[in-house]
Parts: structure tokens; C-alpha cells; sequence
């Protein structure tokens, strides 16, 4: 059973504040702070008090810094992430094999079974390997579905994005990805895709109708989707079970549980929840520019997303991330043993442009 944010939490702090065998950047940040974190800091309404997360230290410091140093002399377990790099230089964590689990597999899992997600069947999975964990997400997903290990085609998106839009090198590169992931497809009796949701639709255009029609779950990942996309793929692979998620290779998975529903107008709002206790998001008041961390705007409200992680392994309190998105309530999801509230329709705050037909 999921243990609840305030028992995570409680055993986060263990971890990262002993004194003997604690984490170094955390420690340096309660001296810093004046605080004494295991006794100032009871509940997750508290987690303001250690301050917002130093991205810039993040980057610049060694990933041991992070880590207890009690963890670190047996981190030969340990699962090594690393961020894409979207906004700037990556940054690199790690989790504990069950925390890999709960954190990318639970939160699927539950969405799956409620959506009759297909089990067994053949993967197809199209995006970053390397250093990052996503690949390994993807592993575990088939694996926990009842499927061998996906077929793969590799992608940087690093070098992808490092190339000039428009240019020969960039549209070379799209179409050398799409060329192997057709391949599978031609050969392969492939009927679930893990993608992101540009690499989808450029698949779809490429694909008959009847090759289409055989694709019965489609996870897509690595980037925001909107409504408009959200929609041509589910028109595109009318037999698919179409399951987003949202999150990050650092925190690990939010799902969208329930299917959308349409306002009025025809317009999908997407919600993602996580699974509780673990991992803390709320969306935060940030009118002038400025985020504040230590308030939560109300249900229906857009505000900038603000994560935490409340890991032994490792901790990440009060992370600004660079979307805003509504709070929301989610019953439907609390029922399947996800957290009571999500965000509905997050997007980054400077959208930035999508390779085109990648990522």
C-alpha cells in the first residue's frame, strides 16, 4: 500500500538530514536556511521551508552531492537518470530499483487496467536511449504488460535540437528516424507504440489505414500534448487506446487515468495524476513572474507546476518547473488508487518549438 506524503516525507528526511550519513547539498542547505529540517519540517505543508530547489547547483555540482552519503557507498543498484537537457545543461539523479518502479510503473499500471490498455502484443518504442532512464521505463512497461522487451529506435534529442530547424541536416535526421520505425513496423507485428506525440502523427501520415487499424495502445511521452494533437491521434489509430503521460525522467510519471471529456465546445482538457505519496506537485500562484512556492492557487485555477520528490534515495523539494497548468480535483483517479488531485492541460510557459516530427 502506498504509503501517504507525510510518512514519505518523515523517511526522506532521515535519509538526506543524518548528520553521519546524510546528503551534502542538504545538509549545506539546512546550515544555510537555520533550520533543522527533521524537526521544522512535519508535514508537506511544510516543504517551503528548505526553500526552492537550486537548479544551477543541480547543474554544476556532482550527482554524489545529491545522494546520502550512506546510499552512495553501495550505489552499485542504483537506477542512473539523466534529463534530457531541454532547458539547458542535463542534470542527473537516481532511484532505488523499487523506486523506479512505483515511480514510472505503478502510476501506468493503474491507469492501463482502467483503460484496457492491451497486455502482451508487441512494442514498438521510439526515443532517447543513452543516458536516459526513459528507455528503461519503457522496458519495464512492456515487461509489467506481459511483452518481451520493445523494438526500439534510438533518438537524441540533443542533437536534434542542436540542429538549425529547416536545415538539411534536421530534416535528414527525422526522416533517418522515421525510416527505422517504419521498418519494424513493416516487418513487426507491432501493435503498441511508446512515443512522443510528434513522432505519432508523423507515423500516421506514413502508415495505410489498415496498418493503422492494428495499433491497439499508444503511450505517448517526452513532451506535452495538446488537445488538438491528443485528438488526430486518436482519429489516426481508431482501434488504440491512447494513454498520455507527463512528468519527467527526475520526478518519474504522471498518467491521465480517465479518459477526456469534451467541454461544450468540443474542447479536451487532459488531466495527469500521480501516485500519491511520493511525489508532491502543486501548482502555485506566479501572476507577477515570480512562482511562490509557499502557496497553492485554488481548484481551477492555472498556476506555474512546482514538484517534489520525497525519495530516501533522493530528495528534490520545491522544483519550479517551466509549466503552468489548472489544479484540479480527480476522484475518478483516487478510486484507482492515484492521488485526488492533478494537473489539467500543463504546457510550458515559453512554449518552445518542436522538432518537427520528433520531439
Amino acid at each position: 500500500m502506498t504509503r501517504t506524503a507525510d510518512a514519505r516525507l518523515a523517511a526522506a528526511l532521515a535519509a538526506h538530514f543524518d548528520p553521519a550519513s546524510g546528503t551534502p547539498y542538504w545538509l549545506e542547505q539546512q546550515a544555510a536556511l537555520g533550520i533543522d529540517a527533521r524537526r521544522d519540517v512535519r508535514t508537506v505543508a511544510d516543504l517551503s521551508l528548505l526553500g526552492e530547489f537550486d537548479r544551477e547547483a543541480w547543474v554544476e555540482r556532482p550527482l554524489s552531492d545529491f545522494v546520502p552519503r550512506g546510499l552512495w557507498q553501495e550505489r552499485a543498484a542504483l537506477v542512473l537518470a539523466e534529463s534530457g537537457g531541454t532547458s539547458g545543461r542535463p542534470v542527473r539523479c537516481v532511484f532505488t530499483q523499487p523506486e523506479f518502479a512505483e515511480g514510472f510503473g505503478a502510476p501506468f499500471m493503474a491507469a492501463s487496467a482502467a483503460r484496457d490498455f492491451p497486455r502482451g502484443g508487441e512494442w514498438l518504442f521510439v526515443g532517447p536511449s543513452g543516458p536516459h532512464v526513459i528507455a528503461c521505463a519503457a522496458r519495464l512497461l512492456a515487461e509489467l504488460h506481459g511483452a518481451m522487451a520493445p523494438y526500439a529506435v534510438d533518438l537524441d534529442p540533443r542533437w536534434a535540437r542542436a540542429q538549425v530547424a529547416g536545415s538539411f541536416g534536421h530534416v535528414h535526421y527525422t526522416r533517418h528516424v522515421l525510416t527505422q520505425a517504419l521498418d519494424v513496423l513493416e516487418r513487426e507485428n507491432v501493435d503498441v507504440l511508446f512515443l512522443t506525440p510528434p513522432i505519432a502523427l508523423a507515423l500516421a501520415g506514413e502508415l495505410d489505414d489498415e496498418r493503422r487499424a492494428r495499433i491497439r495502445g499508444i503511450h505517448l511521452g517526452g513532451m506535452a500534448v495538446t488537445s488538438g494533437a491528443y485528438a488526430a491521434i486518436h482519429d489516426a489509430f481508431p482501434a488504440a487506446c491512447v494513454l498520455p503521460g507527463y512528468g519527467n525522467s527526475m520526478f518519474g510519471l504522471l498518467i491521465e487515468a480517465t479518459a477526456p471529456v469534451p467541454d461544450a465546445d468540443g474542447t479536451l482538457h487532459l488531466d495527469y495524476v500521480p501516485l500519491p505519496g511520493r511525489m508532491v506537485v502543486r501548482i502555485v500562484p506566479d501572476d507577477d513572474g515570480a512562482p511562490d512556492i509557499a502557496r497553492t492557487v485554488a481548484h481551477g485555477e492555472r498556476g506555474r507546476v512546482v514538484l517534489s520528490r520525497l525519495d530516501p534515495s533522493f530528495l528534490i523539494a520545491n522544483l519550479v518547473e517551466r509549466d503552468r497548468a489548472t489544479r484540479v480535483e480527480t476522484p475518478r483517479a483516487a478510486a484507482l488508487g492515484l492521488a485526488a488531485e492533478g494537473v489539467r492541460d500543463p504546457y510550458p510557459v515559453v512554449p518552445r518549438q518542436a522538432i518537427e516530427g520528433l520531439y
